[in-house]
């Protein structure tokens, strides 16, 4: 848990295998874990959960947002 504080976002819960000390989990496609293209407001949520999350101490729980596509 040292060194630089990293988090990221998938679409699918199989992260829970590679066990990232932070990650948000979204319902979006593939492809688009930030958000939908074109939606600059959804991508901000997600962005600003998904950073968010550095300001916890790792490891925290995954972040399960209820974004979709």
């Amino acid at each position: 848990m040292n060194g630089i504080a990293t988090t990221l976002t998938s679409w699918s819960g199989l992260i829970r295998r590679a066990a990232p000390p932070r990650a948000t989990i979204t319902r979006l496609n593939r492809g688009s874990t930030l958000g939908t293209p074109g939606d600059a407001d959804q991508q901000r949520r997600v962005l600003e959960a998904t950073l968010g999350l550095l300001a916890q101490d790792a490891p925290v729980k995954l972040l399960r947002l209820k974004e979709r596509a």
